[in-house]
């Protein structure tokens, strides 16, 4: 199955952090409390507080196995900040299937907030949350500018799979704009 992939740039990501960040701004929504979903959260988090001015708490849930499966939707490291009265952004980087969403919406509630609003920096239609607050919506699969080694590694596993050679595999690379050191990086400390 042919994935398509975006691929922001780091100059994009601040653009739509920018984005959002006015959005909420505009809108005069008053935040206590970024809470970032670690690890895609962390990045657009950090963003956030400087942009909104309030402070940052994470907790961590893990989902993903690979590109195309997601397991189970696990806490696996708690939120250690105190919630109860507060209006809080919980934030992730993207609304793929939604599950990490509504689990972290679910967690949070045992905090006690006042009230929780939803930030991704992207949303995907088949996704069964939809966020108060996203930048762009896309079916592709989204290569972070923060995650290149992740990114090969799990492309290079997959096409690996499918019985790709190291020269297609390579180009396909390449192609999507990763540094050829980034490839020989990954390649040298993690393909096996």
């Amino acid at each position: 199955m042919a994935i398509d992939y975006l691929l922001p740039s780091w100059d994009e990501y601040h653009s739509l952090a920018r984005k959002l960040a006015a959005k909420i701004l505009s809108d005069r929504i008053h935040i206590d409390e970024v809470v970032a979903i670690s690890r895609g959260g962390l990045t657009l988090g950090h963003l956030l507080t400087d942009l909104l001015r309030v402070p940052i708490s994470t907790f961590t849930i893990q989902s993903y196995t690979d590109i195309q499966s997601q397991g189970e939707v696990t806490i696996t490291k708690p939120l250690a900040t105190p919630l109860d009265r507060k209006i809080v952004l919980l934030v992730d980087d993207v609304a793929d299937r939604g599950n990490t969403m509504v689990r972290a919406i679910e967690y949070l509630k045992m905090f006690t907030p006042k009230k929780i609003y939803t930030l991704t920096l992207y949303y995907k239609p088949h996704s069964v949350y939809k966020p108060d607050y996203f930048a762009k919506t896309t079916s592709a699969w989204i290569s972070f500018p923060y995650e290149p080694s992740e990114m090969i590694l799990n492309i290079f596993n997959s096409m690996h799979k499918e019985g790709k050679s190291n020269t297609e595999i390579n180009k396909f690379l390449e192609n999507l704009h990763f540094t050829k050191e980034q490839i020989s990086f990954v390649k040298k400390f993690y393909v096996k």
